[in-house]
């Protein structure tokens, strides 16, 4: 007999409100660890993180202005993790002014970079060239006073119990560089053995141990194909385990600061900025205790990338949208230089289920829209979130581009002028060749309207059985398929929701 449509329906309500759910407005951001446990949530994680668009090295420093400002009276300083007395104004990455000592704040590798030089692990086969893109991740370089980041060096963090064994502190005690052998946090002379001696340890203030251990976390997910080849006494030098490459010290150490210093705002508000930067997110600042679930008490427990949140709104469906000054409610005329470090103002539209999105990169100073058309600049992203549903193709309409620029899809590929895939949230940069922020800075791409294609969640109709089973397996368009080689995506098997 037939199976009967209001079952599969439910499932598909099913499947819709799951992904409809998630922290920080994210949206299907994370879908693909719905269900997933300890090594395979923080793989599926890795999928979702990797290869981030991170900025130029020399452009961090305009970064800053958006991912770490810090209110202070009636002006904007750098928040500086490291010392409690600076105050670098936020338009003055050159600042003079000596505060710890020395002139100019710094952008310290809260995970120095000398640690991803891989060459000493010999079965790697990786080469120095290999610290990219972790060598300007903005998750991991922070802004510091630069007299404090000097002192830290590349030396592990750590914690000094005993104050005779400090041997240099930033002002009113906030961070702490040891002596040698003078680290006393639990399990660290047992690993160090006979180099204990040799060692000294940074300790950063307590306001931050929370902040940087999910750094941390952040960075063994986000790198986890070579997180298993870092060198530091950070990490466990007889392992090249990318699942939890950790030395059990450190790692007891950075869990522990996880819970005594929970999610703070602060960390909240930078981790939405660089998602604007760089397009990803630290998940460990979306979940707090997330790092439970790759690693700790709740391993095997099933993630649930959800929880209650409002519905999201009308179910997103087929359309074609204008992209012109009016479809984002602005009134301009010629090219408008929004440059504006503070606030990054994106354009936002919403049609048909469908939210747009041109929001500032980094290197991109303009945001461009007329009667006729928007621009893509360099690093500008441009992005299609679909409510309840998922997007399959997106057709531009391009009147005019520069001759080596092209779009360029953080998921999914481009045939000609045309998006295909499968995701709810996709997002567009453009090719960029200059190794210099300033070149190539008015070479765009012109979009006059989106032709946008969604897949149905109504299309199981009617599919024949006989059992009440619900057996095989389905994707969720109706159409039957053989389950061997699934890739990753939902699917109905058996009557049941199924992620990959």
């Amino acid at each position: 007999m037939k199976k009967n449509l209001f079952a599969l329906a439910l499932i598909m309500t099913i499947v819709g409100v799951a992904y409809a759910q998630a922290p920080a407005n994210t949206g299907y951001y994370y879908y693909q660890t719905n269900g997933k446990k300890g090594a395979e949530l923080k793989t599926a994680l890795y999928q979702i993180l990797k290869n981030p668009d991170v900025v130029h090295y020399d452009s961090l420093w305009n970064a800053y202005k958006i991912s770490d400002a810090r209110p202070m009276g009636d002006s904007l300083i750098i928040w500086d993790m490291y010392s409690d007395i600076s105050r670098y104004r936020i338009d003055f990455p050159t600042h003079k002014n000596s505060i710890e000592g020395v002139s100019g704040f710094q952008r310290e590798h809260s995970m120095p970079k000398s640690w991803f030089n891989p060459t000493e692990r010999n079965s790697s086969g990786l080469t120095y060239a290999d610290v990219k893109p972790m060598y300007s991740d903005i998750v991991h370089v922070i802004p510091t006073d630069g007299t404090v980041n000097n002192k830290r060096s590349n030396n592990a963090y750590g914690e000094i119990t005993d104050s005779a064994k400090v041997d240099w502190q930033s002002a009113n005690g906030f961070s702490k560089q040891s002596k040698k052998g003078g680290c006393g946090t639990p399990g660290w002379k047992e690993y160090m053995g006979a180099n204990a001696s040799k060692i000294r340890v940074f300790e950063p203030n307590n306001e931050y141990k929370g902040d940087l251990a999910r750094i941390y976390f952040y960075m063994v997910t986000c790198y986890e194909p070579v997180a298993g080849t870092w060198t530091s006494d950070m990490f466990d030098a007889e392992s090249e385990d990318g699942y939890q490459p950790f030395a059990q010290w450190a790692f007891d150490m950075l869990m522990r600061w996880a819970k005594e210093d929970p999610v703070s705002q602060k960390e909240i508000d930078r981790n939405e900025a660089i998602y604007q930067l760089q397009g990803n997110r630290n998940p460990f600042v979306d979940y707090p205790g997330l790092e439970d679930y790759i690693w700790g008490s709740k391993k095997e427990v099933a993630f649930n990338y959800g929880g209650d949140t409002p519905n999201e709104g009308e179910p997103a469906t087929n359309c074609e949208i204008i992209l012109n000054e009016k479809t984002f409610g602005v009134d301009w005329t010629g090219n408008k230089n929004m440059r504006n470090y503070y606030t990054r103002t994106p354009l936002v539209a919403s049609q048909n289920g469908i939210d747009i999105i041109l929001s500032y990169g980094i290197e991109g100073s303009k945001l461009y829209s007329d009667s006729t058309h928007i621009r893509l600049y360099n690093k500008n992203v441009l992005t299609f979130r679909a409510h309840k549903n998922e997007i399959t193709s997106i057709e531009f309409t391009i009147p005019a581009k520069a001759d080596d620029k092209e779009l360029i899809p953080l998921t999914g590929q481009m045939e000609g002028n045309t998006w295909r895939g499968q995701a709810s949230e996709v997002m567009f940069t453009s090719t960029y060749t200059s190794s210099w922020p300033e070149a190539n800075a008015n070479k765009h791409i012109q979009i006059a309207k989106v032709k946008i294609t969604v897949a149905s969640p109504t299309g199981i109709q009617s599919i024949n059985n006989h059992d009440t089973q619900h057996k095989g397996t389905y994707t969720i368009s109706g159409r039957r398929i053989n389950d061997n080689n699934l890739t990753k995506g939902v699917y109905i098997k058996n009557g049941k929701r199924l992620i990959l």
